[in-house]
């Protein structure tokens, strides 16, 4: 009997201690989780290796993470998800490129002749500092090579290499004059070149569209050398000229630049040297930003409350009325902005979002989220938020689903920055830039359903 109890103690003891060693294991887990996703919500690839190298030398005590000895990523993703969803303030985690291999980056220097001059002896050097800075900001291995040819502009060639022969671990990268142009130029009226230049989107720009997202960043350069225009003619220009850089990749490669944190000093292309503009084309909507309704701010006008069962976040409001004095309703909607490579003046002119409601509703003004939002109540709502889209509307008649949409337009600054005649060479245009990607950007619609949109918010209103 004495042995028996012995026995049942040392049993009790080792599962005791064994428990014990899984608790700790299970602890020493979610403070690694805290710390790497507890700022910024997202798990990148750098943070997925960490984890999986935790769990790893830990196996034995996350029995459930693993089948049949291989690790499963949907039971960890989905035990993140739950772990910070019962964390107060709750947080949705985003998952960006934990599956995928490290990028690599393939960099492209068109050698046209009329590429020459920004790299002159005789200019400020900012074109250099430009690209020295970019590839300096890469990760991982990167190559430069030329590409092209000296004498004329194949675009065909050297688009359907950026843009269908990009494989899905890589990011592509062309520093370009964008300036189209074919063989022979010598008396070719400009229609031609368009003509010819229609051709090639279409026999490039087809299928893969829907699945790879090309950024255009309009930069600005000295230039001091010789200036080919459309019809062979040569001057010589001594001033400022813009270029562009290009950037393709997979719309999950594109989206991941600026939220994985090893790619961002990569991705922020407003701080390179000359930088004027972006635009980022895409088929499918690349981002899922944080919003919520604020319940309590200045600019707030009507009463409402929000619908049951919504903590941190609030996207569903019932019992709504109108103003006793303005006799309107105003909401104000914080919405997060951030790590989307679109430029800020696009990100914040209403006129480029579209609303979806049975009652009118209207974008009164987008506003940067200021100290006077940050209250201690409002905190747990605010979130990421960045900016607070304040939305105006006289009444709601009936229950409604809104949607609003930032819709994915050409932006002005590419019509501004086209010229259908360069015989007289300026500083801010570039000959064709229009119909090129005017082009393009219909290659990408016909892969959308209607307008091509970069994100979309739904909330859902009561009467």
């Amino acid at each position: 009997m004495k042995r028996i109890s012995v026995l049942l103690v040392f049993a009790f003891v080792i599962g005791f201690a064994l428990t014990s060693c899984g608790n700790k294991a299970k602890k020493d887990f979610d403070k690694l989780l805290v710390e790497l996703a507890n700022q910024d919500e997202t798990i990148d690839h750098d943070d997925w290796v960490k984890i999986t190298d935790y769990l790893d030398s830990q196996k034995a005590h996350f029995k459930d993470f693993y089948e049949n000895g291989v690790l499963s990523e949907q039971a960890v993703e989905e035990y993140i998800q739950d772990f910070f969803a019962h964390r107060r303030p709750a947080k949705e985690i985003n998952f960006v490129g934990i599956s995928g291999k490290p990028l690599s980056f393939r960099i492209f220097l068109e050698r046209s002749g009329s590429m020459s001059p920004y790299d002159s002896p005789n200019g400020d050097g900012s074109f250099k500092a430009a690209v020295t800075a970019l590839r300096n900001n890469l990760p991982g291995s990167s190559s430069v090579e030329n590409i092209g040819e000296e004498g004329y502009t194949d675009f065909r060639s050297i688009f359907d290499n950026i843009l269908n022969k990009t494989k899905d671990n890589q990011i592509s990268i062309l520093v370009t004059d964008m300036i189209y142009s074919v063989k022979d130029m010598q008396g070719v009226n400009p229609q031609k070149v368009f003509n010819d230049m229609q051709g090639m989107i279409n026999s490039v720009f087809k299928e893969e569209v829907e699945n790879k997202a090309m950024l255009v960043v309009k930069m600005n350069a000295s230039y001091n050398g010789p200036y080919y225009a459309y019809d062979s003619s040569v001057q010589q220009y001594n001033g400022r000229r813009p270029y562009y850089i290009v950037i393709v990749g997979s719309n999950q490669n594109i989206a991941r630049l600026t939220q994985d944190k090893s790619l961002k000093a990569f991705a922020d292309f407003t701080h390179l040297k000359g930088y004027e503009n972006m635009y980022l084309y895409q088929a499918k909507h690349l981002y899922k930003p944080y919003y919520s309704f604020l319940l309590s701010n200045d600019d707030i006008r009507g009463r409402f409350q929000p619908t049951r069962g919504q903590e941190d976040r609030i996207t569903a409001i019932e019992d709504v009325e109108a103003d006793k004095n303005s006799g309107d309703v105003q909401l104000t909607l914080a919405v997060d902005l951030s790590g989307m490579l679109i430029d800020e003046s696009y990100l914040t002119d209403a006129n480029n979002y579209e609303i979806d409601s049975d009652d009118p509703i209207q974008i009164k003004q987008i506003r940067k989220v200021s100290a006077k939002d940050e209250t201690p109540a409002e905190k747990k709502y605010l979130g990421k938020a960045t900016h607070i889209f304040i939305l105006s509307l006289s009444k709601i008649s009936q229950n409604q689903e809104v949607t609003i949409k930032l819709l994915n337009r050409l932006p002005s600054w590419v019509e501004q920055s086209s010229s259908a005649n360069d015989l007289k060479v300026d500083a801010n245009t570039t000959f064709g830039l229009k119909p090129l990607l005017e082009g393009i950007y219909d290659s990408y619609k016909r892969m959308s359903d209607g307008t091509p949109d970069y994100f979309e918010l739904e909330l859902n209103l009561e009467r």
